[in-house]
């Protein structure tokens, strides 16, 4: 249980950010008229961000859900209802997010401010979208209404319609070129310092992921056609440079700004993120338990970026191992080994500089203790989504393109955001070169060729996408039950391999060594609703007949 108060970066305001599993969205937590719209609109962008922060909250564990990550926590797929990073995630978005984005909209429109009005817009259809992508029907005509103090859940199918309207609202406010525009907008605003231009790229690409996401059950959504077609006539979109996402500081007083992740990982206690040995064989090109790796014998170049190796290739682990090759070790998804619970701390692959701020890769092991800032932002809109958004359209859709052009756009896109993110932690780590990058296309783009089929290409295109979006894990989670890609590990053998011998020292074998999987569950469709959520408004939010592992939980997600 958390208590947090964050000073938000110079603007002079203090934003409580209580993380506690008690949270409720029915109480008001603070009276956010108070605040003037500059300050408010600084802790709205705060609380937003925070509600699906990387390593935070429900990403604490969902990462292990997309299997870009293995969690000793809730190992094959057992995140139960009583888990408060389910509810921490669920109250942060009513009592704060919502709340705030609310207040934003109501004030900005009474006072014909447009700019705000439409940020407040973008900021409520993100927060909502990924509200009912993790589960499903959630309260929202009736959220954030005073006097209701158990708001009933809408139908998933019918928000999706509504964000719709809003976010066409949001783009129409960023192209008033009449509002008064009465509100002083510049440094308070964190993520585009007030450029109108970014906001309405940033709004339109929100629109292109809502269109992309329903695309399934597009009759459902009113005028999902003619919504496309004039979205991707204009392509306005964001570009490099132009992400929507949340910044991280290295500054620790009077708050600590650095990224969450990276303060639990590098200065917390136990560690927790284990890296994925299924996303690690997928980055390096092999087969030992991903027969069928569509990726075979390409090693990507954001690897030294995405996780640091503690150990040596040949150096001795802190005990006993679980799955290892050379310097890489981890812990493998439903593992029967009895090797998974023995500490690593000072030899586990750890989580790097991309995505939370901490030590990149130069190959020379070392512990992490005392390296890393948490200068790393939180990704909520990213420009290399676009195209790999573009090309699935191609291929599912028919829409006119050159999805391998596209392709190739995206990993492009995700490279430099690589390269920039880890510049701005440290300047000194080397950027992925023109060499690099190349060789990869050069593999990839081949395999895409070799594709048979429209569906065999969105493989590629989906897992490299799920590549680009390392330990963001909301967005994973919807590309993996929207297009049945990347192919996950499902142990349907209950068969795992490790290459190297299951000792401390470093002991590689000729042939991998085999041993036992558990069975693994059904994959989660949906979330379980947080249980500080259903035991205050059981009436409307209950899991009484809920499966997880059923397409019915959300609109969208048909088989």
């Amino acid at each position: 249980m958390k208590n947090k108060i964050l000073y938000l970066f110079g603007t002079g305001i203090i934003a409580l950010a209580l993380t506690s599993c008690d949270l409720d969205i029915n109480k008001d937590p603070y009276a956010v008229t108070d605040l003037d719209m500059a300050q408010l609109l600084t802790a709205t962008e705060y609380e937003v961000a925070a509600t699906f922060s990387e390593g935070y909250y429900i990403n604490t564990h969902l990462a292990s859900y997309v299997q870009h990550t293995t969690s000793r926590e809730v190992d094959n797929y057992s995140l139960i209802p009583g888990y408060s990073t389910l509810g921490n995630t669920w109250n942060q978005a009513y009592r704060y997010a919502i709340k705030n984005c609310d207040e934003i909209i109501k004030l900005s429109d009474e006072a014909d401010d447009a700019i705000y009005a439409g940020i407040g817009r973008v900021l409520r259809v993100y927060t909502y979208m990924n509200m009912v992508d993790l589960w499903g029907d959630i309260p929202y005509s009736e959220a954030n209404v005073a006097g209701i103090e158990t708001p009933k859940a809408d139908d998933s199918k019918d928000i999706y319609n509504d964000l719709l309207v809003v976010i066409n609202k949001a783009i129409a406010n960023f192209k008033d070129g009449e509002a008064a525009n009465p509100f002083a907008i510049g440094a308070n605003d964190l993520f585009y310092q007030g450029d109108e231009a970014k906001w309405l790229k940033a709004a339109n690409t929100l629109k292109l992921k809502l269109l992309v996401q329903s695309r399934k059950a597009k009759a459902d959504i009113t005028n999902w056609q003619n919504e496309l077609n004039a979205l991707l006539a204009e392509n306005n979109f964001i570009g490099n440079g132009e992400d929507l996402q949340f910044p991280h500081s290295a500054t620790k007083t009077p708050s600590d700004e650095r990224k969450f992740g990276f303060v639990d990982e590098y200065e917390g206690g136990q560690k927790s993120v284990w890296i994925n040995p299924w996303f690690y064989e997928v980055l390096n090109g092999k087969t030992y338990n991903f027969k069928q790796n569509p990726l075979v014998g390409i090693v990507d170049p954001r690897i030294p970026y995405y996780y640091y190796n503690q150990a040596t290739a040949a150096g001795d682990a802190t005990n006993v191992t679980d799955y290892r090759d050379g310097a890489f070790i981890s812990i493998f998804m439903g593992s029967n080994s009895g090797q998974t619970s023995n500490s690593q701390e000072n030899s586990m692959t750890c989580i790097g500089i991309y995505p939370v701020g901490g030590k990149f890769d130069t190959g020379t092991g070392g512990v992490i203790a005392g390296s890393g800032n948490g200068i790393a932002p939180d990704r909520m809109l990213q420009a290399y989504s676009v195209p790999f958004m573009k090309a699935e359209l191609v291929l599912t859709e028919g829409i006119a393109g050159d999805a391998k052009q596209l392709l190739e756009d995206g990993i492009k896109a995700s490279i430099y955001h690589v390269n920039a993110v880890a510049k701005a932690s440290d300047p000194t780590v080397p950027a992925i070169g023109d060499a690099a990058i190349n060789s990869l296309l050069l593999g990839v783009l081949s395999a895409y060729d070799a594709a048979a089929t429209n569906a065999k290409k969105l493989e590629i295109v989906m897992t490299e996408k799920w590549i680009a979006n390392f330990f963001n894990s909301v967005e994973a989670y919807s590309d993996i039950r929207r297009t049945g890609y990347p192919v996950l590990f499902n142990g349907a053998d209950r068969k795992i391999y490790t290459p190297y011998d299951q000792t401390k020292e470093a002991n590689a074998l000729a042939e991998p060594l085999e041993y036992a999987s558990s069975a693994i569950l059904k994959y989660p469709r949906i979330m379980w609703y947080p249980e500080s959520e259903t035991q205050l408004n059981n009436a409307n939010i209950n899991n009484k007949g809920r499966v997880v592992s059923d397409y019915t939980n959300v609109f969208w997600d048909v088989q």
